[in-house]
Parts: C-alpha cells; structure tokens; sequence
C-alpha cells in the first residue's frame, strides 16, 4: 500500500478522490470478504487479511455439490449453484469477522446442473447447465418465477456460453459459440432487440467464457484458434477481436469489476482495463479469478492464491498464500 499512499500525499486530495472513484483504490482498504467455493464449500477470509499475506478463514460452510457462487452488490445476497437448486443467502449480517448462514432462499431447478455456472443480470440471475443443454432465469430478488431461457437455435453442451446483457431495462441474452457472438431476449429468439455477428478469425477451441462488460455496454467473450487465445468484443454494432494470452492456448476465463477493471486468466494473465498489462506469469496456469473493488486481483492455481495491486502497470504481486484448498469460483463482499 505504500506507493498508493505517496501518490496521495503528493498529488493532493482531488487525486484521492478520483482514485478512489476510477480504480477502486482504498485509504484505509476497503472493509470486504473475499468467498472462495470449491471442493464442497465456501470459505470466507478478509480481503485486507489476504493482501496482508494471511490466509485463515473467518468462516467455513459445508455445501456438498457446489457448482459456482456469486454476489449481487445490489440485492446483497450471495447465490450458490447445486445440481438440483440454486440458493441464495443474505449478506446484510456479514462483517470482516463473520459470515453468518442465516435462512436462505431456495430454487429447485428442473435439470440437472452438475457442471453448471451461474450470472448476474440488473434483475436476473441465469444458470446454465450446458450438460442439460437448458438454462433458467430467477429473480435476483428472491429467486421467485423461474422461466426456462429459450436456446433454440443454439448449440447443445458446452458448444454456447451464456451471459446477461443489459440493455436499458431489459436483461437480453448473451450468447458466444464456435460461429458467432450475439444477444436477443431471452424467452423469443426471433425477437428484438437482437444482434448476431460472426466471429472473425473463427475459432476451434471453445468458446470459454463470456461476460458482460456493464460499464461499457459490450460483450466480451473468449475462444481460441489453433494457436491463440482471442478476445471477442461486441459494442454497439461492432465486433472486433484480438489476441490475448499467449501462443500455447487452454481454456480462459475473465474476471470483471466496473470498478476495479478487467482480467483475462488461464495459462498465465492479462489485464484487459483499465491499462493492458500484457501477459503475466506465462508458465502458470489460473483456475478462478476476481477483481475486487479495492483494485487488487486474486488468482487461484491449485491451492494457492497470489494477489495483486492492479493500480500499477503491470501489476504488483503483493501475497502468495496457501489455502490448503483448490477454489473455483470467487467472489467480493463489501462489508460494513
């Protein structure tokens, strides 16, 4: 934190102000936990304890069969992804010294999700479970009115990835597959707003992800040629493509925060925003990954977790830390 803090006190409060507003940079650091689910549960540790170089866990729960997680900010819940359910949790109790698993909320989906992720919308939660090649829309408000998304027209299994698209009001449905990038409503494929473009070069790996970028009103999906990672962008009418990563390409992911900035990660690293960093640590390969609103990075390989400062470029490696687990999903909860 010490090249955060000259910065400051030499560039004045009007600095401050604007770090804090554009890079999520924290004086004193942002009170939040960072959840880190996998191997059947979810452990929760102080985000200023991992940048500190500690990895002892606040709280531990038990969740046989977790999938994926993730946290609205805005609904304050925390939703947990089973084969047969999705449940959602509130995080209004939660402090830097506790998360308590008060009642929660729970979804019974009618297919199996084993395999399955899920993702935020303005007032939608989907979650996709390509081994049923079916996906399910449920209020992020209390996971009420399940609807089943309609995916006609689009590859089965792991051949589409899926994301919500917010646009004005609506959350459309985002789709990246081995032809094409594109969004419609979720329930009409033939209805409007919709917009499809092809992807150039086309890939023969993937697709592996695909997120909303909120901020900038785009999507922005991953997939690879024989040689490349490539990073797809739809904004407005426009797609363009480029190469990210490096030359020996595996399955990628990204992590994004509208505050924070933007990731690629797998075999090695990007930052995409808010500065390309170009590719870090090449000869490691990254299972889960979050960028948190106090503008650092947390990056899973095997057990371990390495943390960043994003606000240099390229980014500082500030902890290396062992979890005596292997996460493989993340997630930011701002505390009080």
């Amino acid at each position: 934190m010490r090249h955060r803090k000259r910065l400051t006190y030499a560039l004045g409060p009007l600095l401050t102000l604007f770090l804090a507003a554009c890079t999520g940079s924290q004086e004193p650091p942002l009170p939040a936990l960072v959840a880190a689910g996998g191997e059947g549960e979810v452990r929760f540790y102080r985000a200023r304890d991992l940048q500190a170089g500690m990895a002892s866990p606040v709280a531990a729960w038990s969740t046989p069969g977790l999938q994926d997680l993730a946290y609205s900010n805005a609904f304050q819940r925390l939703y947990l992804l089973f084969p047969d359910r999705v449940v959602a949790y509130p995080t209004q109790g939660f402090t830097e010294n506790a998360a308590p698993q008060g009642t929660p909320t729970v979804a019974p989906l009618p297919a199996d999700c084993t395999g399955g992720y899920l993702r935020l919308g303005q007032r939608t939660l989907l979650a996709h479970c390509p081994a049923a090649g079916r996906a399910f829309l449920l209020a992020l408000s209390d996971l009420s009115a399940l609807q089943e998304a309609d995916l006609t027209g689009l590859p089965p299994g792991n051949g589409v990835r899926l994301a919500l698209f917010p646009q004005g009001t609506l959350d459309l449905l985002g789709y990246l597959t081995p032809q094409a990038l594109g969004y419609r409503p979720t329930l009409d494929p033939a209805g409007t707003p919709s917009l499809e473009k092809p992807l150039d070069p086309l890939p023969s790996q993937g697709p592996f992800d695909l997120q909303a970028d909120r901020n900038q009103g785009r999507l922005l999906g991953l997939a690879a040629t024989a040689t490349e990672v490539r990073l797809y962008a739809l904004e407005g009418d426009a797609l363009t493509s480029r190469k990210v990563l490096w030359d020996f390409p595996q399955p990628s992911r990204l992590a994004l925060d509208p505050v924070g900035g933007g990731v690629v990660y797998g075999p090695g690293f990007q930052v995409l925003f808010p500065k390309d960093s170009g590719l870090q640590q090449p000869f490691k390969t990254y299972a889960a990954g979050l960028v948190g609103q106090d503008g650092y990075l947390y990056l899973v390989q095997g057990t371990g977790l390495e943390v960043y400062d994003l606000v240099p470029s390229p980014p500082l490696l500030v902890q290396s830390l062992a979890l005596g687990f292997s996460p493989q999903s993340l997630a930011f909860i701002p505390v009080e």
